[in-house]
């Protein structure tokens, strides 16, 4: 079967090539030759028809599957972003958990230092009373053995002074 281009060309050629009528631009062309061709490109029409919706059919399938391709590709981008902004996310918070642990151990340990160091002056405060008070009892007690004992000076020296009076 003929292509309708092809047909159309001989259709023009048998146009073309009637007689033509003295004194007019009309041409004679045989009317059976004529409707043979008309009758190809009928049936032509059809297959060429048929052809271009099949070429048509394809390229709507070629762009629908390319924007399907699109569509899961940009889908696909949109996860990993919102997974890389999730994984950033979740970064941040565990940074600013991090930050504050760590902004509230130092607190902790800052209290635990005062506490420590009240604490200790406390103790010092405690201890220095406590020598303080033993040794005010010591210094008594010191002060109550000197005058034991220079009493006791004072009874040998009373005794020696005696002897030594009636030995002369």
């Amino acid at each position: 079967m003929a292509d309708f281009v092809e047909i159309v060309d001989r259709i023009e050629e048998l146009a073309t090539s009637g007689r033509k009528l003295p004194m007019s631009k009309k041409a004679l062309v045989d009317p059976d030759q004529l409707m043979k061709l008309v009758d190809q490109l009928r049936m032509a029409i059809p297959q060429d028809f048929s052809r271009a919706q099949e070429v048509l059919r394809k390229r709507e399938d070629l762009l629908s599957q390319g924007l399907d391709e699109a569509r899961r590709i940009r889908a696909s981008a949109e996860t990993e972003l919102r997974s890389r902004i999730e994984d950033a996310n979740v970064l941040k918070e565990a940074q600013k958990h991090a930050d504050q642990t760590a902004a509230e151990a130092q607190q902790k340990a800052k209290r635990v230092l005062e506490v420590a160091e009240a604490e200790a002056r406390r103790r010092t405060e405690a201890a220095d009373q406590y020598s303080q008070e033993v040794l005010y009892q010591l210094e008594q007690d010191v002060a109550s053995v000197l005058t034991t004992i220079r009493h006791g000076i004072e009874v040998l020296d009373a005794r020696q002074g005696a002897r030594a009076v009636q030995r002369a």
